[in-house]
This record gives structure tokens, sequence and C-alpha cells, in this order.
């Protein structure tokens, strides 16, 4: 028989254990949400802080390695203060740091926008000194974010034993609400919402997350445990040699696979033709599959006997998918099971078909590494959490070992790897690090078995892999055709040669223009200076194959043309052009002193640029690509407009209606000669007869001949083209332009 108070204390006992699921459920819940707010934010503010860093790889790299060094520290100090905690202070801490970063995003457009890019812009001219900017300004939000992991670990876990199980849980549904916050960023919110109140969604999330926690804060038993927390340690572990081994390990296994996913950028934005919505899409998969695995991972934890060889072989495997996805995709296009036609056609359109082939895409390529690398955190946790008196510091540790590990991996793929060996060779270099973790798997396993399969793939992966110019002759649909392949750090341009003098320039993956240069890109080159009664100088933003540019510097009057490319491999493609025996104009723009051509990003650099110029030319900027945006905003108009000489003009290309109605809120004189936009602050002295006579001079006759450029065809295209003033003294306020933080037009599929 039971007695009363017995049967009382067992109740208690179960009504405390379910209280204490429950409670665990809704901070696992909470954290969800707190991962979807974190990458909201990264998303948002790596456009944003882009304005004053500049929007081209290196700057890109700075924002991403400032951003994980933030939490690298967050989690570093974490991890030291909940092992000082109570259970109820952590998951106070944890409320207070949502708040925190709340409260900074709710600041942080008038912080990035107004205070970093419009007022300390001047000094953006020094990489070092961006870097230190961007990281003062993401460290508030970053350290905060840091430290939800330590303080949610020390609130939740009660016991050392199952601690990697509730770790792995919490870790994993983080991580799965980042893959839902980077989709729902950069697919749902940014083109139907802007930049800003995207991020307004992120901190309201964040409320949400806090007040949770306030509130299973208040009245609840959060006291730690009584009696020791200690679990048998060997003196080994005892001395923190077993930590700083595995964190070694750890930083790694960051490196891998960021790494891995910077080759997935490049791979998977070609394919795509690099458009406003690639990226996300790319860093959704890959926390998905990051995701699955760590939830995966945790539920079959208690079966890994041996944590350090199943992490050596889920290392290897990992690097094995992944080479693997990259076979697929080279092999499946050159037997037709997938089209060869990715450059040719923009398959981010919302059919049915072209969804089918972008998820199968990104599923083969993407998620099966991601997952595997998922699979390995909760084996770490299992491998150190051994003294509940120290979980919070060694989550911290390891944690930042990750995340130290991501920033290299980000930093040393995006800018050297690339540089050095390109898309490949980065993928072998890749392999070859996950080889050794393959061997370091058999060398320390008594059995050999299936674990040899990865580490044959491995190793033939290295040796029949093909080199970076087979691999993207490949991917752009060649088979015998000639073509000129560069690539770096800044992206990746391929000419595609029909003969020795004429050929298709695709950059990033979208077709740009041709040799001989195409009319329009001609038409827009040439008409800036025809028209202006004194185009001295000119400046051109976007090379392509160098139509506008060198037609940009027809008039024999104009003394300099600068023209600004933002992908380098673009001029070194049409430097080996002419180095091969090429002409078509490109041999003049590369030789004539006339033509000045700089590398950066066109928006940056006119910001530092002090100089007035008389005509200003923007070449044909696909609507579509990403980071568009900012060449059709408002904002970059008006800067443009303040970088005019009086009178001068400025020639932008009128993609989308939407386009014309932004352009004309900005400057009072407006006219179109489709599809040129021409726009000023003066009247516009445009004379059809008198650029008909311009265009009969021997010397310009002569500058267009040289190009094989059809001069009748141009020609006719002036003398076709309605004349339509649309703005004659005053700017027309638009209802629905493009701005910084609403670039509606490079966000298509969110429009009606």
């Amino acid at each position: 028989m039971v007695s009363g108070s017995a049967r009382d204390g067992t109740d208690r006992r179960a009504q405390g254990s379910k209280a204490d699921r429950i409670r665990r459920s809704v901070l696992f819940g909470l954290f969800f949400l707190s991962g979807a707010a974190a990458l909201i934010y990264q998303t948002a503010w790596h456009r944003l802080l882009g304005l004053f860093a500049g929007a081209d790889t290196i700057a890109a790299a700075l924002v991403v390695g400032a951003f994980l060094l933030g939490l690298g520290i967050g989690s570093l100090a974490a991890g030291f203060w909940a092992d000082r905690m109570s259970r109820r202070a952590a998951l106070l801490a944890f409320a207070l740091c949502e708040v925190g970063i709340a409260v900074f995003a709710v600041l942080s457009p008038w912080l990035y926008y107004d205070v970093i890019y419009r007022e300390l812009l001047p000094i953006s001219s020094s990489r070092l000194v961006i870097f230190a900017v961007v990281f003062a300004g993401l460290l508030w939000p970053t350290f905060l974010m840091g430290c939800s992991l330590p303080f949610l670990s020390k609130a939740v876990v009660t016991r050392i034993d199952g601690s990697a199980r509730l770790i792995g849980w919490l870790y994993g549904l983080n991580t799965l609400g980042a893959a839902v916050g980077a989709f729902s960023g950069g697919w749902l919110l940014i083109g139907s919402l802007g930049f800003d109140r995207t991020i307004h969604v992120g901190a309201a999330l964040n409320l949400i997350v806090a007040a949770g926690g306030l509130m299973l804060a208040i009245g609840l038993d959060l006291s730690s445990p009584r009696g020791s927390a200690k679990a048998a340690r060997s003196a080994d572990d005892a001395s923190g040699s077993v930590v700083w081994r595995w964190s070694l390990l750890v930083f790694i296994s960051g490196f891998l696979i960021v790494a891995l996913q910077i080759v997935w950028y490049r791979l998977i934005g070609v394919l795509l033709q690099s458009n406003g919505y690639s990226f996300s899409l790319v860093l959704a998969v890959f926390l998905l599959g990051d995701a699955a695995g760590l939830l995966v991972g945790t539920r079959h934890i208690d079966r890994i006997a041996d944590p350090r060889r199943f992490f050596f072989l889920m290392q290897g495997l990992a690097t094995a998918l992944a080479l693997a996805g990259a076979w697929f995709v080279y092999l499946a296009i050159g037997a037709g099971l997938l089209p060869a036609t990715f450059v040719d056609r923009d398959i981010v359109q919302g059919d049915a078909a072209d969804i089918g082939l972008i998820v199968l895409l990104v599923a083969v390529v993407v998620l099966p590494a991601s997952f595997i690398m998922g699979f390995s955190f909760p084996v770490v946790q299992k491998a150190v959490q051994v003294d509940l008196a120290q979980l919070g510091r060694r989550v911290g540790l390891v944690q930042l070992a990750n995340i130290l590990g991501n920033s290299a991996g980000s930093l040393a793929a995006g800018l050297a790897l690339l540089d050095l060996v390109g898309t490949a060779g980065t993928l072998k270099l890749l392999v070859a690090i996950g080889l050794a973790f393959a061997v370091l798997q058999i060398t320390t396993s008594r059995r050999l078995g299936w674990p040899l399969a990865p580490t044959g793939l491995l190793i033939l992966g290295l040796l029949l892999f093909p080199g970076g110019e087979a691999f993207w002759r490949r991917l752009h649909g060649l088979t015998g055709e000639t073509a000129i392949v560069s690539e770096d750090k800044t992206g990746l341009a391929l000419l595609k040669m029909s003969d020795a003098q004429s050929g298709r320039l695709y950059i990033q993956g979208h077709s740009q223009s041709r040799l001989p240069f195409d009319t329009v890109h001609v038409f827009l080159g040439a008409i800036g200076p025809l028209a202006h009664p004194e185009p001295r100088r000119v400046l051109v933003i976007g090379s392509g194959t160098g139509g506008t540019p060198y037609a940009a510097g027809l008039h024999p009057n104009t003394d300099r043309v600068r023209v600004i490319e933002i992908v380098a491999p673009v001029i070194d493609t049409l430097r080996r052009y002419r180095d091969a025996g090429g002409r078509s104009g490109v041999d003049g723009l590369l030789a004539n002193p006339k033509f000045e051509i700089v590398v950066a990003d066109g928006r940056h650099a006119l910001a530092l640029d002090d100089g007035r110029y008389d005509v200003i030319e923007a070449d044909a900027i696909l609507p579509k690509t990403a980071l568009s945006g900012l060449l059709n905003s408002q904002e970059f108009f008006r800067q443009v407009r303040a970088r005019l000489a009086p009178g001068g003009l400025y020639v932008q290309w009128a993609p989308t209606a939407r386009t014309v109605e932004t352009f004309r809120s900005v400057f009072p004189y407006v006219t179109m000669i489709h599809p040129a936009l021409l726009g000023s602050d003066q009247p516009i002295p445009y004379d059809r007869q008198r650029i008909l006579e311009l265009l009969a001079r021997p010397e310009i006759v002569l500058h267009l001949t040289g190009a094989r450029i059809d001069r009748a065809e141009l020609i006719k295209w002036f003398e076709d083209k309605k004349i339509e003033p649309l703005n004659d003294g005053r700017t027309v306020p638009a209802a629905s332009p493009n701005t910084d933080f609403f670039p509606r037009d490079e966000y298509y599929l969110n429009r009606p």
C-alpha cells in the first residue's frame, strides 16, 4: 500500500516533469522564431551596409566577416557568464538579449542608411576603415545574437545526461527558423514590404520571443538542481584539452561548410543568372539541410559509440556529396538530363516546370552535404558536455570555433581561393580537406567496410573532376565551340565565339552583349555625347563587351571616358580576345588613352568621385539582376544628378515603366528616345539633324567602322526613334518608385 504523502510526491514530480516538457517545448518554439528573425536581419542589413561598403564581393566578405565576428564574441562571453547564472537568470538574460536586438533593429535603418551611408561614406575608400565601421555597426545585435544559445542551453539543461540531445534540439530548431527567415526574407518580405519594413517584422518576432521568455521565467521553478552536477571525467578532459581539440575540429568543419557554400553560390548563381532571389534560395536550402541534419542527429545521438570517428566520417561524406552534386550538374547537362540553356533563359519566373527544375538543382547540389554537416553538431556536444557546471562555457567555445571557421571559410574562399584556382579548383581543395578527414576515420577504425566508399569517391574526384574552363564551358551549354573563360573573386565571364572576331558575352550567367557591338549598346553610348554640345568628360557605368563605352568616346571633343566595371573578368576576357587577334573596337577601347577602365562598384566609385561630368551613362543593366536596384533607385539618380556639370546629361536604359516613373521623379528635364532616357537639370538640347550631321563626320565614321559597327543601322535608329519630352522643367512624383529601401523591379516575382 502506497501512503498518501508518497502518492502526492509522485504526482507533484509528474506535474513538474510535464511542466518542464511544456516549458521546454515553448522555449524551442521561441528559439525557432529567434533564428528566423536573425536571418531576416542578415539579408536586409547586408544590403543596407553594402551601400557604405560597396556591392563588390570584397565588401560583401567584409560585411559577412564583421557579422560573424560579433556572433563569435557574444557566444564566447555568454558561455562564461552562463555558468555563473541560475537557470532563471539565464532565461531572463536570453529574453533581454531579444529585447536588445529588437530595439537595435528598429533603429538600424536610420543608423545604417542616414548615419553610416550618408555621413560616413567619404571615408569608405579604405577596406580597413570599411571593416571597422561595419563591425562597430553590427557589434550590438550580433553580440546579443551570439549570447542566445549559451544562455538558453543553461536555462533548458538540468542534467548532463542527455544535454547533447537538448542542445542539439535547440540549435536545430534555431537553424530551421533561420532557413525559414532566409527564404521568407528573400522571397516574400523584402519584395513585398521593402528592407525597412522587413526589418520591423524581424523586430516584432524578437519581441514575441522576449515576451515568451519573460513569461516562462516568472512564477516557475527554474532553480538549479541540487547536488553534484559533474559526471566522471578523465584527467585529460579535466584539463580542458578535449574541448580545445574538438574546437579545432569544429573550426575546420566550419571552414569547410562555408567555403562549400561560396562554391554553391557561384554555381547556382550562374545557372539561375544571379538574380535577386538566388542568394537567399541557396542560403535557405543550406540552412534547411543543416537543420534537418541537426535534428536527425539529435534523435540518434545515443547510438553513436565513438563521436570522434563518426565526426571524421561525416566530414568526408559531406565533401563527397558536395562533389557528387557538382558532378551531377556537369554530367546531367552533358547527357541532356538538365537543359544546356540555363544561361540563355530566365528560369526564375514562377512557372511550375521551372520551379521543379530549380528545386531539383538545389536539392541535389546543396541539400545532401549540408544535411551531413548538420549531423555533426550533436556529436560534438556529446563529446564535450560532461560537466553541467561548465555547460555554458563549452557551448560558447564550440559555437565560437564554428563561427570563426565559418568566417575564415568565407574570407579564404571568397577572397583568395576563387582568385587563385577558380570555382572548380576551390571545390577540389575542399575535397582534399574532406579526404583527410576520411583517411583519419579509416585509420582510427577497426573495420574498413563502407567508409571506404566516400574515400574512394573523393580520390576519384580529385583526379577526374574537370578544370575550371571545361566545367564552365559545359554549364554554358558549349561542346566544341571556342570560348574565352575568365573567373576570379568578383565573378565569372565567358565569351562564346562564333568566329575569330564575333561572339556573345555571358557575365554571371547572363547573356549581356555581343561582338561586334549590338546596335542598342552603341545607341545608348553614343546618344549622350552626340546630344551634348561639348561632352568633354564622360562616365560610363558598366562595360559588357565594350559597346556602350566605346560609342561614348566617339565625339572628337571628348577628352576622357571613364569606364567602371564591377566584374574584373569582363575586362580580362576582352584583353584575351584582343591578344588572340580580336578587334571589333575592343582593341581601340583598351589601347586608346582616352579610355580609363576601372574595376570597382559603380555607385560606390561615383559617390567617392568629387569630379563633374558632362555625360554620365549606365550600360543596359538588366533590372532582374541581383543588386540592380542599386542603379535604378531614386537615391542613385539623385547621386548622378549631383555629379553632372551644369547642363550635363544622364543616359539610362528604360527597361520598365517603373524605371521611367522613378527617373522622372528626380530629373526636372526628361526626354525619351526609346529605349534611352535622357535626364538633366536644364533643357535637353536634343537636335536630331545635328546628331545626323555629326554621324557623317569622317573621324566619327572612322571610329564606328573601326569597330565593325553598322553605321547605316545606327543612323536609322536615330532617324526613326520618336522624340518624347516627358518632363519640361519640373519633376513628376512617382506613385511606386524604385528606392534603396524598396527596389521593386529587382524583386519582380513579388509584383502582380
